[in-house]
């Protein structure tokens, strides 16, 4: 954020624009930073209240999980600080002595259409195999314990994984107990894919359910070749990939960290605080794409011959449209704001609706 500062400054300086539109232009910033500066705020109170004690109740992880209200807080030099020390630190923290445990869960012949996984730290893997068995590999570091017995009796008392009612259940909630867990799952067509972490990375591969959702306060999400109607992923301090997946409706969001959707989607729903956005679409069944971002830049590569109706916003950046036959509809160039619209006229057939909006990047369209 330093540097757009500058960056904005220095066209003052040059006599660029005035002092008034320079103004304008860090309001449109401080605007777009307001709900993610009130996350910000509940990272770091998050991140107090597990350096104090890591054995509280567990009210705090799951008012993580509220929906966050806007307010008026400055946003300058906000990634430089609180997440910048919790990117750092990785939550690995000095909670005394510790003791290193693995352990294998393992039930056959499991029948499930619904999977919840929720570990307040350490790492998530998921993986489908052929096989008719779940297979869960944990490594722990169980903190506050004076040898591997105890600590591995400490981690069984917090674990809690069933099958029941047509649901597999694999919680580790206890926040001085770090948890990296491959989960080892039937290959199936699921219902619904939950996954719920306070810190630590998320990641999937050849999954298939109908609505799949992952969560994460601090750390990336990597997902591959997903099945789905509904992917929801969401990151506080991370970067999200969503590759070579066919989902209906894909949406993403991250505070600081870029995201990227490869695949096959009808809907594009992508933001980003700070990081650059970019969505490669690999057929022409697309209905829209929504990416916005504050400091990053957004990149859309489309298939050839696809219709397109656009709509680009840009405060600080350019526009670089590189399709076809296309009809500019509307365009603006003021110093605060630059707005793109057009279409395509060559295509037949519907028209991909794409809106991108950046406040200090470019965007570019092919």
């Amino acid at each position: 954020m330093q540097e757009e500062k500058k960056r904005i400054l220095q066209m003052v300086q040059d006599g660029k624009i005035t002092a008034d539109e320079a103004l304008s232009i860090l309001e449109e910033l401080e605007k777009a930073g307001e709900e993610s500066k009130v996350k910000e705020q509940v990272l770091k109170n998050e991140l107090s209240t597990v350096v104090a004690n890591p054995d509280s109740s567990d009210k705090s992880y799951d008012s993580f999980n509220k929906k966050m209200q806007s307010s008026k807080e400055k946003i300058f030099d906000f990634v430089e600080t609180a997440f910048k020390k919790i990117k750092e630190s990785d939550l690995d923290f000095n909670f005394g002595k510790s003791a290193d445990i693995s352990h294998i869960f393992q039930q056959g012949n499991a029948f499930f259409k619904e999977v919840e996984i929720d570990i307040a730290n350490g790492k998530t893997s998921i993986i489908p195999w052929n096989q008719q068995d779940v297979r869960i590999e944990c490594q722990a570091k169980v903190y506050k314990t004076e040898n591997q017995e105890e600590a591995r009796d400490a981690f069984m008392q917090s674990v809690h994984f069933t099958i029941e009612n047509e649901k597999l259940t694999f919680l580790v909630q206890q926040k001085g107990i770090k948890v990296d867990a491959v989960l080892y799952i039937p290959s199936a067509e699921y219902e619904k894919i939950v996954i719920r972490m306070f810190n630590g990375g998320i990641s999937g591969e050849g999954l298939s359910a109908e609505t799949f959702k992952a969560k994460t306060a601090n750390g990336p999400i990597t997902i591959n070749q997903l099945n789905g109607s509904l992917c929801q992923l969401e990151t506080g301090n991370g970067a999200i990939a969503l590759t070579d997946s066919r989902v209906v409706n894909a949406e993403a969001e991250s505070l600081h960290g870029g995201i990227h959707a490869e695949g096959y989607f009808k809907k594009v729903d992508i933001q980003s605080f700070n990081g650059q956005v970019s969505c490669l679409m690999k057929d022409a069944e697309c209905e829209s794409i929504h990416a916005k971002t504050v400091t990053g830049k957004i990149q859309v590569s489309l298939p050839a011959g696809q219709p397109v109706d656009g709509e680009l916003k840009s405060n600080l950046g350019g526009f670089n449209v590189s399709l076809e036959g296309i009809q500019v509809v509307e365009e603006k160039s003021d110093v605060i704001q630059k707005v793109l619209k057009f279409k395509t006229t060559k295509n037949e057939g519907p028209a991909l609706y794409i809106f991108a909006d950046t406040k200090t990047g470019t965007i570019s369209v092919s």
